[in-house]
């Protein structure tokens, strides 16, 4: 991917529910506790992002693992394309709690949904930096197939079988 920046990273599951890790130079071992995967990232160098903090029908940590490794997180999903309105603002508040950057993601599962959410940002040299280009970042969102299609519906657009 010549001219392309990539990001290494993992989505971890620990003992207690998911994580992320990113800028990362090694796997981390699967089913430490959800500290200990953090204290792992940190110790590569890397960083700890929290994604879909609150969606019901998906693994994330719970409150008292959150609140373990709140000190540990440099990122919380705000906005997760697959996640609903109430989850993504639960997501919101708890950003805004521990004071660090906001991610977002389209979380695609399939090709209809890549793109839906996105963020744009100045390049960056680093996780630091990362952090602080992250932190004037612009979240993108874009509706993806099926939004599209149930508004055109609604809209009479396209008539439903």
């Amino acid at each position: 991917m010549a001219g392309q920046r990539v990001v290494v990273g993992e989505e971890i599951m620990t003992s207690d529910g998911e994580l992320i890790g990113l800028f990362l130079r090694r796997l981390v071992p699967k089913g430490l506790g959800a500290v200990e995967a953090a204290r792992e990232i940190k110790d590569q160098g890397g960083l700890v992002y929290l994604e879909h903090p609150y969606d019901p029908f998906r693994r994330h940590l719970d409150e008292g693992a959150i609140e373990a490794v709140a000190d540990l997180i440099d990122i919380v999903e705000v906005f997760n394309g697959r996640s609903d309105e109430k989850s993504n603002r639960l997501a919101e508040e708890l950003r805004q709690t521990l004071g660090v950057a906001a991610g977002a993601g389209s979380d695609a599962h399939s090709l209809a949904e890549l793109g839906s959410v996105y963020v744009e940002m100045e390049d960056f040299e680093g996780p630091q930096d990362f952090l602080v280009k992250l932190r004037s970042s612009k979240i993108v969102m874009r509706p993806n197939g099926r939004f599209r299609m149930a508004a055109a519906r609604l809209t009479g657009r396209i008539r439903g079988r």
